[in-house]
């Protein structure tokens, strides 16, 4: 294997572990008050999930990536519906209020066509429906279109808009897609920056304006309404921004400080996995957090491992 096939394959793997270990840590402290600075990050069971157990979040990553591997997302959606019923119908102990009101709203056929109105329907009716929770599971969707952003642009807004169509959902997705597409290729996190600067004019004001206030918190647990979609990106990028540094261990510390947050730890950790794995590689991911690992559909991390490359566009061709 070439070194450059290696890194960028360790940095793809590393978007989807991370947005699982991260789901997995978070998943303990669910809905809590911020974990005070000296208590250790852990797995730690809950009533829902058992210890080193992956949540909603990172299932539907894993519905969206077997969904890639087995149809053209950038012409049909179908098999993502598909994906997500199969993980819905197998009766998860915890699914997002918004999905779970829009899954039960179709019937057969249940089609993304059927998902996609259902979705919008409920965008029309509900003053409230711009949650984190297409956002938390956007994890693969850079890796089949490493080099073709325009595309991670089309499926990350398609896809969220099956569950989340607000303005706000879509474009955070098609955001962080993006910059996890870069992490991957330039190891760095510019490229929320410029996935912003793609956006019309009068979303990069909005966008730049959310993440300035992300900038200037004192902490990512200030965004303490982080089920909310703003909430959560501003607190997933303040847990990678506070703890910058210019090593691998920085995966560590940027999912520490997002499972911290208190509230919605687990997608907040998940979203803020998802772009550190992409920067630093599933090599800079803890043996004791890859270990224990596991959820649907009976994966372990070397499921997730295979499920990345197999995602993944060979661009070292």
């Amino acid at each position: 294997m070439s070194f450059q096939k290696e890194q960028i394959l360790d940095r793809a793997r590393g978007a989807l572990l991370g947005c699982a270990v991260g789901d997995a840590l978070g998943a303990g402290y669910e809905f809590k008050p911020p974990l005070a600075d000296h208590i250790p990050v852990e797995f730690v069971a809950s009533n829902m999930f058992a210890a080193g157990e992956y949540t909603d979040d990172t299932a539907q990553a894993i519905a969206i990536a077997l969904a890639i591997s087995r149809s053209d997302l950038t012409e049909n959606l179908d098999e993502v519906a598909k994906e997500f019923f199969s993980w819905f119908d197998a009766g998860p102990a915890d699914v997002g209020m918004q999905t779970r009101r829009i899954f039960n709203a179709i019937s057969e056929p249940r089609s993304s066509t059927e998902l996609l109105a259902a979705s919008l329907e409920y965008l029309d009716t509900h003053l409230k429906a711009a949650g984190n929770g297409s956002l938390m599971r956007t994890a693969p969707i850079a890796l089949p279109y490493l080099s073709k952003p325009d595309l991670i642009e089309q499926v990350a807004n398609d896809v969220s808009a099956l569950t989340h169509a607000d303005l706000t959902c879509r474009e955070a997705c098609i955001i962080w897609s993006k910059a996890i597409r870069h992490a991957i290729l330039f190891e760095n996190f510019d490229g929320i920056q410029l996935a912003v600067n793609d956006l019309p004019a009068f979303r990069q004001v909005f966008w730049n304006e959310i993440f300035d206030e992300a900038e200037a918190a004192d902490t990512a647990a200030q965004f303490e309404n982080n089920g909310w979609v703003i909430h959560a990106i501003q607190a997933a990028y303040k847990a990678i921004m506070v703890t910058a540094s210019e090593t691998p261990e920085h995966l560590v510390l940027g999912i520490e400080a997002a499972v911290r947050v208190g509230n919605d730890t687990d997608t907040v950790a998940a979203i803020a996995g998802s772009l550190l794995g992409a920067r630093w590689g599933y090599s800079a991911i803890p043996e004791a957090w890859l270990e224990p690992l596991h959820g649907w559909p009976g994966y372990e991390a070397n499921h997730l491992v295979a499920l990345a490359d197999e995602i993944t566009e060979p661009i070292w061709q």
